[in-house]
Order: structure tokens, then sequence, then C-alpha cells
């Protein structure tokens, strides 16, 4: 499997687009310590890694929609909630070699792209249009280009 960020992915919102990118990213850190065979601890390590950064991920969106009182926060949150659950038992079955890395990583694959495809273009569909505007979205794009600018110079 080989994931990498498409054009289709993006949402037009670009904190959103951002997460979404890293977590891509995470993905393909994973998919690339699966495929050259690194040590089991150093993919247990990645794998906790992606959670970790979903979890912070989830958070920010529901930041997002409470700010702006998105009127579909409660279900988006049960499937936040509901992938968690899931990627916590496909953890334990991961720990206990009842699954397969792969497999993990095939899951969160497609979850991604069909949530961003659907959920998450709802959500910045009525962001964009919401009365009550998101918290400094303003600097958005300027801390964003920062951030890339700075990572560029430093290479």
């Amino acid at each position: 499997m080989y994931i990498q960020w498409k054009k289709t992915y993006e949402t037009g919102h670009p904190l959103i687009d951002a997460e979404h990118r890293l977590l891509v990213m995470l993905f393909r850190k994973l998919d690339i310590a699966i495929k050259t065979r690194e040590p089991e601890a150093t993919v247990l390590r990645i794998v906790q890694e992606v959670k970790r950064y979903v979890k912070f991920h989830f958070t920010s969106e529901e930041n997002l929609m409470y700010e702006t009182n998105y009127l579909g926060i409660e279900g988006h949150i049960a499937m936040h909630t509901h992938l968690l659950v899931d990627l916590n038992k496909m953890m334990s079955k991961l720990t206990s070699r009842q699954e397969f890395p792969e497999d993990v990583l095939d899951f969160l694959s497609d979850w991604l792209t069909k949530h961003i495809a659907h959920h998450d273009q709802l959500l910045v569909k009525y962001v964009e249009n919401a009365v009550n505007r998101p918290v400094a979205e303003l600097i958005y794009p300027e801390y964003l280009e920062m951030i890339i600018t700075q990572n560029v110079e430093s290479d």
C-alpha cells in the first residue's frame, strides 16, 4: 500500500488540510517502517504516534465545530469516537500479534479518505458560512506559511 497526499483530499480549510497532510505523512512513515521491515517495537511506536496525532486532530476539528456551532457536531464526534474505539481494538490485537500492521494502515487510510471526502467536506462548507467564526481563523494561513518557510529554510 502506498498512501500520499492527493489534491482531492483538500477541503479548502487551511488548518484541517494541514492536519490531514500530517496524518498522511504519518501513514507514509508507518508504511515505510512496514516495508523496510523495521523492528516490531519501532512499528508499534509509530502506530502509537499515529494514534496520538489522530486524537489531537479530532480535538482540533471538534473545537472548530464548537466554535462555529456546527449543526452536525454530535454525529461527527460519534464517528471520531467510533474510529478511536476501533483503532484501540486493532492496536490490542497488533500487540498480541492477532493483527498485522498493514491492516491497521489500510484501515486508517481507508477511513481517512472516506471521512475527508464526505464528513469533513460538509464541516468545511458549514464553517465557511457560519455566523460564529473560528477562534483565530485569520492567523491560520500566516502561521502555516511561517511553518513551511521555516522548514524550507532549515533544509
